[in-house]
């Protein structure tokens, strides 16, 4: 199934029926994750799914998915990756969904190797929103290629709070993603980043395999002067 489409009208839905979805669906939102395109194949998730969460940014929905790794170096952007493809794919099908955080599992508590959780269901409006509807930065403000079609994908990528920690510095046929330096008190309350940015890379790579290009990232911490931007950290590169 191509996500791409997706990309452009998916708005996060919060306000849900409490009708579960049959249960053939969940066979079928397995076998959708086990095929989505990983950012890093050696770094593996496992995900199950709850029916009650608690937690600060609680929404009241009939199903959640709660993703977990192993503490490997990659799992919160490999997390946003992935799962932001389910996300997609959801509303292909008509289903809503929204990102939570780490809301934790009412009956057993948080895992400390939890990552994220992601409420979803059928809703009470509509899972789609016209292109006018999302709430960004003017893409000037996130990159020097606002006509890259790749980039102008991952410009409408969500994020925690809205907060759209990236910038993408094009140089001839490189990216590369740099990562904002929250200020206080984001800076205490917020740790969500790397899953923000694996959101985007998403998108990005969603954008990619729709004009047939390649998708290849590579994850950089880069010391090198040149490459520094005031207020960012550099994350990784494309190429």
């Amino acid at each position: 199934m191509d996500l791409y489409a997706s990309i452009f009208k998916r708005k996060a839905c919060r306000d849900f029926t409490q009708e579960t979805l049959p249960e053939e669906i969940f066979e079928k939102i397995s076998q959708a994750i086990e095929g989505f395109q990983p950012l890093y194949p050696d770094v593996p998730l496992r995900y199950r799914f709850v029916t009650q969460t608690k937690g600060l940014f609680r929404v009241r929905a009939p199903h959640y998915l709660i993703v977990s790794g192993e503490g490997r170096d990659g799992e919160k952007e490999s997390c946003g990756f992935i799962f932001q493809q389910l996300t997609l794919w959801f509303n292909a099908h008509g289903i809503g969904s929204v990102w939570l955080g780490v809301a934790k599992e009412k009956k057993h508590g948080r895992n400390q190797r939890d990552l994220m959780t992601l409420a979803f269901g059928k809703t009470k409006g509509s899972v789609d929103r016209r292109i006018d509807e999302f709430i960004r930065k003017p893409i000037e403000q996130i990159t020097n290629a606002v006509n890259d079609l790749c980039i102008r994908a991952a410009h409408l990528a969500p994020s925690g709070l809205n907060l759209q920690p990236w910038y993408w510095g094009k140089e001839k046929e490189r990216v590369l993603l740099y990562e904002k330096k929250l200020c206080f008190p984001f800076s205490l309350v917020y740790s969500l980043s790397h899953v923000d940015l694996g959101i985007a890379l998403c998108h990005y790579a969603l954008a990619c395999g729709h004009i047939n290009k390649p998708f290849r990232f590579k994850r950089v911490d880069g010391q090198d002067a040149a490459r520094k931007k005031k207020g960012y950290g550099l994350f990784g590169e494309l190429s």
